[in-house]
């Protein structure tokens, strides 16, 4: 997305805060600050400790606490030691913090019907779909930049850590027993010379200054204008951050930038998981493969127009 659409979709974000009443005390009609709002809704089940309400509610725990306190005085919370460690304390709602939470909890659902009240029961899915959709974005986004999550070209000090980090997907994925797969090809310990040639790359993703995944394109034999997507694997300790779809936005940016008008992919049924991902991008089903490959055992072949 470029700088002018990124802006319009942030003050299409601000307008939504807004008319949530964000910015004002009075939208909910308790009074309350939208953390502590929050703070009530997160201990209606169980109670919790400082440091979990705030990696849960994404606030820094110095504020965390201010608020706990604030809410403690004002008797909405009760402050009790933690059963499981006696060093730490854990908050709960008090009788009081009950009833403010039911009036909270009334007027939320009646400022979301009335927005939802004029739309149809197709419309309310869509948006939902649409709003699980981007608060898991939002959270992948979080949780990458929490580890310093970093793309560039693969160097020739990096082929052993990706070579390893392949081997170990086939064999996690108990699909290593395969022939005619990326992971008995010639060049896997040597990629970044194989990725040399005109019109092709492969890049490494870190976490923290560790190599924990990657993927390259390369020029589809016989196929003018069409590039291969190649060797997008990761370690299983990285899976659920969105690397995947990330890595993937990546290589057809750098694939529509070097000039090419549709990006294939060869993959296997068992990869259930990666074929929803590809889908997810565009990848349409086609019937047979196309160039050589090489990879035989590939029983599904994808192709997206750039």
């Amino acid at each position: 997305m470029v700088q002018p659409d990124i802006r319009s979709f942030r003050a299409t974000l601000r307008e939504m805060v807004r008319e949530l009443g964000m910015l004002s005390r009075k939208a909910s009609g308790t009074e309350l600050s939208p953390l502590q709002s929050h703070i009530l809704i997160e201990l209606s089940n169980h109670p919790e400790g400082c440091t979990e309400l705030a990696s849960k509610l994404c606030v820094e725990k110095a504020s965390m606490s201010r608020t706990l306190k604030n809410l403690s005085d004002e008797g909405y919370l009760l402050k009790e030691n933690d059963a499981r460690d006696g060093r730490a304390s854990q908050y709960r709602l008090s009788d009081a913090g009950r009833q403010l939470l039911s009036k909270l909890e009334e007027n939320a659902d009646r400022f979301a019907m009335d927005a939802l009240a004029s739309s149809s029961e197709e419309e309310i899915q869509i948006l939902r779909q649409s709003l699980l959709h981007f608060t898991g974005s939002l959270r992948n986004a979080r949780r990458q930049r929490e580890s310093n999550i970093n793309i560039r070209r693969l160097q020739s000090e990096d082929n052993a850590a990706i070579a390893e980090i392949i081997r170990n997907s086939f064999r996690e994925n108990k699909i290593d027993h395969l022939e005619g797969v990326s992971l008995h090809d010639p060049e896997l310990d040597s990629l970044s010379e194989a990725y040399k040639q005109s019109g092709a790359g492969y890049w490494v993703v870190e976490a923290n200054g560790m190599i924990v995944g990657g993927a390259g394109l390369a020029p589809l034999g016989g196929e003018a204008g069409i590039c291969e997507m190649q060797k997008l694997f990761f370690k299983n300790e990285v899976q659920g951050m969105g690397l995947g779809r990330r890595t993937i936005a990546f290589i057809l940016s750098q694939a529509s930038e070097m000039g090419y008008h549709a990006c294939y992919l060869e993959t296997l049924t068992a990869l259930k998981h990666a074929v929803r991902l590809y889908e997810a991008f565009g990848f349409k089903h086609i019937p047979a493969r196309l160039g050589n490959t090489g990879h035989g055992s590939c029983d599904i072949y994808m192709l997206k127009k750039l």
